[in-house]
C-alpha cells in the first residue's frame, strides 16, 4: 500500500492537505482538507474524508456549524472530484464560511 500526503498552497492565506492511500492503483483511504488563515489562525473549512470508513464531507461556517454528509460511488472518483472542486473553488468555499453565521 502506497501513501501520499502533501500541502499545496493556493494563495498565501489558503492551502489544502492532501493524504492518500493507494493499493494497486486504486484508493482505500483518504484525506483532502482545505484550510484558510482567517485572524492569524488557520481554520478548516471543509473536508472530505475516509476516516470512518466511508466517504464524506464536512463543510464548516463561522458560527461554530457543521454539516456532514455521507457521500456515495467509487473512491477514485470521489476523491478526484473533491480535489478539483477545493482548488477550483476555494475562494468560494471561504466565502460560504465566512457569510455563515
Amino acid at each position: 500500500m502506497k501513501t501520499t500526503e502533501y500541502i499545496r498552497f493556493l494563495t498565501e492565506q489558503d492551502k489544502a492537505r492532501i493524504y492518500f492511500k493507494r493499493n494497486r492503483g486504486e484508493i482505500s483511504h483518504f484525506i483532502i482538507q482545505y484550510y484558510a488563515l482567517i485572524n492569524e489562525r488557520w481554520v478548516t473549512i471543509i473536508r472530505v474524508d475516509t476516516c470512518h470508513g466511508y466517504a464524506h464531507k464536512h463543510i464548516y461556517h463561522k458560527g461554530g456549524r457543521e454539516y456532514c454528509f455521507k457521500l456515495h460511488g467509487e473512491l477514485n472518483e470521489i476523491f478526484t472530484q473533491n480535489v478539483n472542486m477545493v482548488l477550483k473553488h476555494f475562494e468560494k468555499l471561504k466565502q460560504n464560511y465566512l457569510q455563515t453565521k
